[in-house]
């Protein structure tokens, strides 16, 4: 049965589009770290969780999905099948690169399957650090009187 795409696939359809590899791992990367959760098929147990990874041309990739339904989709039919991995965005990139042997990432694997080389995944994931160390940090409430801005900034906020 057929689904209807959802944001991440439009995404991906969205970085297939660009001509330029390193253009279309930076389009699946942004869209992976938009995401709340990255979600692993799991080859272990419920008690002992275990990633799974697949072989592309001789390498390992560990394979990850947008949303636990694509996982779902995939062990349809296997009797017995643990539950997905989900692991927090926050906490999926420097685990990933943690992995000894993993080439990379594939991600949705099926029809509208990407890879990313694991260079790409620590070069996005170094800038992604940099940005937020560099962000502002506190917030601006709007319409504040004179009085009320001066007793914030009074207070370091």
């Amino acid at each position: 049965m057929s689904r209807l795409p959802d944001r991440f696939d439009l995404w991906v359809r969205q970085a297939r589009v660009c001509s330029d590899p390193v253009r279309q791992a930076d389009y699946v990367l942004g869209a992976l770290a938009a995401l709340p959760y990255w979600h692993l098929l799991n080859i272990g147990t419920r008690e002992q969780p275990q990633p799974a990874d697949g072989e592309v041309e001789g390498a390992r990739y560990l394979l990850v999905f947008s949303n636990a339904a694509h996982v779902e989709e995939l062990t349809a039919g296997t009797e017995g099948a643990p539950p997905p991995i989900s692991m927090p965005t926050i906490k999926a990139f420097p685990w990933t690169l943690d992995r000894p042997g993993i080439a990379g990432l594939l991600v949705n694997p099926g029809e509208d399957a990407v890879l990313v080389p694991r260079d790409h995944v620590a070069h996005f994931h170094q800038e992604w650090l940099a940005r937020q160390a560099s962000l502002p940090s506190g917030f601006w409430i709007p319409n504040m009187t004179s009085e009320e801005e001066d007793f914030w900034q009074q207070h370091g906020l």
